[in-house]
């Protein structure tokens, strides 16, 4: 039985596209099929041309009618191939009917970029120095798209999560700590490295970074995508491992979405949707030792509770730390977490870097810290 909250969301969303100019012809039964939990959705657009969309397919569908809502020019033929321009000048095209994983990813990429102030091209006409930051280049090889940020970076399409990874690390920049800060030759261990866009992110900027990454399916996506930059490939150790604990650890990922993150071997998130994995663990202390690692310019966590695994000792080599943290139960509370940093010498703010996440600081936010006495 599905409930009403659940039903009325989707409406919720997709209230910007029904006004008018609405792409949406049949906007009444298109809205009927929705509050009756029908398990496709047909949209007839202004051109009379009927698309179908199964109901677990609304990502998909908010991301096109929000595509349309921006472009510049669209069409959509017979064959359900929409064609569109975002600037009059570069044409992007999607064939909703035969939708692969790099075109759901690309139109999850135009949505979420754009709203974080992206602007995409398929060349650039301007030269490097004088393109926006925001800028990212959809390209083809080898019959596979290939995205490419401002900074030269690449990334295999359909080795990406769009939002929370390219978007926050190269559109909305979330991992920068301050604009003056010197990265070359420093070094950054990365526990939750995904598919590799923050150890490329740093490693462009001349670190050196180990990338602790436990979940197969994210480490293979991070392998391919440093293939396609080996002028960063030297500066990145890619380890199929977590940090946290030293042993096997068991972890709770995502049935469905294979790349979405948010795997954790401290919580279940999923519920019912959990699929178990296993991998290998690092306590840091370990890991330091096992990788040669006698030094630790930046720690940077993203790995859904592993940070309340800390100690002052682990930390004693550490410069600075930026933790995406993740409060659940009693046993991980940010005020333990933000005494560990304290103890060990440390200065901390916590920000947030979404604006319509709601979650209590004290649930969910970011820390960045850094040592008293280290100097930037």
């Amino acid at each position: 039985m599905v409930s009403l909250k659940a039903k009325l969301a989707p409406i919720f969303h997709i209230i910007p596209f029904l006004f008018s100019p609405s792409p949406i012809k049949n906007r009444f039964s298109f809205i009927f099929s929705i509050l009756t939990s029908r398990p496709n959705y047909n949209v007839k657009f202004n051109n009379d041309m009927i698309l179908q969309f199964k109901s677990s397919q609304f990502p998909v569908l908010f991301g096109l009618l929000y595509i349309i809502k921006l472009s510049t020019s669209y069409s959509i033929n017979s064959k359900g191939v929409i064609e569109f321009s975002l600037d009059h000048q570069n044409k992007f095209s999607i064939s909703i009917p035969n939708l692969s994983h790099e075109d759901e990813n690309l139109l999850e990429l135009f949505c979420k970029g754009s709203i974080h102030g992206a602007n995409f091209i398929t060349e650039n006409k301007m030269g490097d120095l004088d393109i926006r930051d925001k800028t990212i280049k959809i390209i083809q090889k080898d019959g596979k798209k290939i995205i490419e940020t401002s900074t030269g970076v690449k990334f295999y399409l359909d080795s990406i999560h769009p939002e929370v990874t390219i978007v926050e690390t190269f559109v909305s920049n979330i991992h920068m700590i301050n604009s003056h800060y010197k990265w070359s030759n420093k070094v950054v261990v990365d526990a939750g490295a995904e598919c590799g866009d923050t150890p490329l992110y740093y490693a462009s900027m001349g670190a050196k970074v180990f990338a602790f990454e436990p979940i197969k399916t994210h480490f293979d996506a991070m392998i391919r995508n440093i293939s396609l930059n080996p002028e960063l490939s030297e500066r990145i150790v890619p380890i199929n491992a977590a940090i946290g604990k030293d042993g096997p650890l068991k972890f709770y990922e995502s049935k469905t979405n294979e790349l979405a993150g948010g795997a954790s071997f401290v919580y279940n998130t999923h519920g019912k949707n959990v699929k178990l994995s296993h991998a290998r663990g690092y306590s840091l202390e370990s890991a330091f030792k096992e990788f040669n690692i006698n030094h630790v310019d930046l720690l940077k966590m993203d790995c859904k509770g592993c940070e309340f695994l800390l100690t002052e000792n682990t930390l004693k080599n550490v410069d600075m730390v930026k933790i995406e943290f993740l409060s659940l139960d009693n046993s991980h509370k940010l005020k333990d977490l933000l005494k560990i940093l304290e103890n060990a010498g440390f200065k901390y703010m916590i920000y947030k870097i979404n604006p319509l996440q709601t979650l209590s600081n004290n649930v969910f936010g970011h820390i960045y810290g850094k040592k008293i006495q280290s100097n930037i």
